[in-house]
C-alpha cells in the first residue's frame, strides 16, 4: 500500500506549519490505522515535511508564494502598489512582497508611511501638448521627470525610443528635473502626415521611470501646420 497525501491538504491556505503538521498526523492515523507499517512510514515522512517547513520559509505558505510571484510580475511602481501586499524597491527598481530590505520603499496608499501611494513613484511627467518632431531632422528630445532620488543623478541615463516598430536606446543627460536625450534623427517614410512613437527614461543603465511620452514625427510637405515644422528649418 503506497503513501499518498491528498491534494486538498497541500492547498491549505492559512494554517501555520504546526497546524499543517498536526493535520498530516491525523491524516496518517485516521487513514492507515489498519496498516501499522504504512502508518509508521507516513509519520516518518510527515516528520521530514515538518523539518523542511522549518528550514524553508515558503513551505506551508502557498498564499505567500502566489503573492510573491504576483508582485514579481509587476514591472512598474504604479502597477506594483495597486496590490496591498506588494512594495516597490526604488534602488533595485523592482516589485516585491514587502522584502525591500534597507532600500527606499514605496508602499500602497493604504499604508501609514511617508512614501505611500503612486504620487511617490519615479515617473515621467506627461507634457500638456503632444511632442512633435520633424521628419529627417536631427533633434534633441526633452523629457521631464519627477520623484528623482539624489543617488540616481550619479548613474548613467538613457532614453529608450520606440518608433516604427523598432526600439533604440540613446545616451541622455539629467539636468534638474529634465532628461535630454542625445540627438536623434527619425524619418517618416510613410504616406501619412505623421507617425507615432514614444520615449521612456532609463537610469542606472536599465532601470525605468514609470510612463513614457508619446510623440509624432511629421512630414512637413503633408502637414505644414505641424508644430515641429514651424520650429525647425530643414536639416
Amino acid at each position: 500500500m503506497s503513501w499518498k497525501i491528498s491534494n486538498d491538504l497541500l492547498s491549505v491556505k492559512l494554517m501555520t506549519r504546526l497546524k499543517i503538521y498536526a493535520l498530516f498526523q491525523y491524516h496518517c492515523i485516521s487513514i492507515f490505522t489498519r496498516d501499522l507499517q504504512t502508518k509508521m512510514l507516513c509519520q516518518t515522512k510527515v516528520a521530514a515535511l515538518l523539518f523542511l517547513a522549518v528550514i524553508s520559509p515558503s513551505f506551508g505558505d502557498p498564499v505567500g508564494d502566489r503573492q510573491q510571484e504576483e508582485c514579481k510580475k509587476m514591472s512598474t511602481c504604479a502597477s506594483c502598489i495597486t496590490k496591498s501586499f506588494c512594495t516597490w524597491c526604488v534602488t533595485k527598481s523592482k516589485c516585491t512582497k514587502q522584502s525591500c530590505g534597507n532600500d527606499n520603499i514605496i508602499f500602497p496608499k493604504e499604508y501609514s508611511a511617508i512614501m505611500a501611494g503612486p504620487q511617490f513613484c519615479p515617473r515621467v511627467v506627461e507634457p500638456e501638448e503632444m511632442l512633435t518632431l520633424k521628419s529627417g531632422a536631427k533633434q534633441i528630445i526633452e523629457v521631464k521627470i519627477t520623484q528623482i532620488h539624489l543617488y540616481m543623478a550619479f548613474t548613467p541615463w538613457k532614453c529608450k525610443i520606440d518608433y516604427n516598430g523598432e526600439q533604440m536606446t540613446v545616451v541622455a543627460m539629467l539636468l534638474g528635473d529634465k532628461v535630454f536625450c542625445e540627438t536623434v534623427l527619425l524619418t517618416n517614410d510613410s504616406h501619412e502626415p505623421s507617425r507615432s512613437g514614444s520615449v521612456s527614461v532609463l537610469w542606472d543603465y536599465s532601470k525605468s521611470f514609470d510612463g513614457s511620452i508619446p510623440f509624432k514625427v511629421c512630414r512637413c510637405d503633408l502637414d505644414p501646420l505641424c508644430n515641429a515644422c514651424n520650429k525647425l528649418t530643414d536639416a
